[in-house]
């Protein structure tokens, strides 16, 4: 695995382009890797024949590991300026005192498995909204331990304890609520922007006006009887664009991205005492006119 950047320890194999026996040139792409801040290609320094493929799809590798062997002859490797694994075996048999006529296919052994790299979990956090919600017990803590979460895979949770505090027992019944729902694992570049949306909520927030051409929406609203608000047009398109795109809907446990499989939106409303947040469900399954005559 090659040095895809400067910060980057580690790389996934999302598509291996080669198989055993396959003929590449110099520059060929090879491989599809992605790291926590984009895909890119894998290219071969010289070319030859793959005579040997140790890395999988969907396996992090950490930089330096062996992912396979091309067998080259010398002129391609001299023309091209390719390091060998000769090299490298000599220099470490000179270095024991040994001799011996040295191989581009002999020096395999000079080489370490690859090693497979444990991902951190990360998880997309909702503001909590009750004081003492981030305090974890130590009985809380163990139990996330042992599932392998943080404190961000449970803040979204409405806790049972003192102060919104998520119990133990809040965190079973919500896991268990959530078995049979639909997910996908969670990619090193989905890891990274959650991570990043995570800490935005803790730098100020900015907000963007566009302007929006809704002749179409007010022709239709006004051949309704009862006339829909046009609040409700833009839950409808809200939750037409998220079961489009569910990714943009799912939240993170551990390393798996959670979907789900009804779209209910709340909407914050100001009323005299302070906010409340009714809920609409299954948005994206109710027309316009079923949802003005249900809210």
């Amino acid at each position: 695995m090659p040095q895809l950047g400067e910060s980057i320890a580690e790389a996934k194999i999302i598509r291996l382009n080669i198989a055993m026996g396959d003929s590449v040139i110099a520059d060929q792409e090879i491989i599809e890797v992605e790291t926590n801040k984009a895909m890119m290609g894998v290219t071969t320094l010289c070319g030859g024949t793959v005579i040997e493929i140790r890395a999988e799809e969907g396996v992090e590798y950490a930089v330096g590991s062996l992912l396979g062997i091309l067998e080259a002859t010398e002129e391609e490797i001299s023309r091209t300026g390719a390091p060998t694994m000769g090299e490298q075996a000599e220099s470490k048999l000179l270095d024991e005192g040994e001799e011996g006529n040295l191989h581009f296919r002999q020096t395999e052994q000079s080489y370490e498995e690859p090693k497979l790299v444990e991902p951190s979990v990360r998880g997309l956090p909702v503001p909590a909204g009750m004081k003492g919600a981030h305090y974890i017990s130590p009985r809380m803590r163990a139990r996330m331990d042992e599932l392998g979460l943080r404190e961000a895979d449970i803040s979204a949770i409405a806790g049972s304890g003192a102060g919104g505090r998520v119990t133990v027992e809040d965190l079973e019944q919500f896991l268990e609520y959530i078995t049979d729902w639909p997910n996908s694992a969670a990619s090193p570049m989905r890891l990274a922007v959650a991570d990043a949306m995570r800490r935005s909520w803790s730098r100020p927030l900015a907000s963007v006006g566009l302007p929006v051409v809704l002749d179409p929406v007010l022709e239709h609203r006004s051949r309704q009887d009862p006339r829909p608000g046009l609040t409700l047009y833009v839950l409808r398109a809200f939750a037409i664009a998220l079961s489009e795109q569910p990714a943009t809907a799912g939240f993170l446990i551990g390393e798996k991205v959670v979907h789900p499989r009804a779209y209910d939106i709340g909407i914050a409303v100001q009323v005299e005492d302070g906010v409340v947040v009714p809920v609409l469900r299954n948005v994206d399954q109710l027309r316009v006119p079923e949802l003005a005559e249900e809210y």
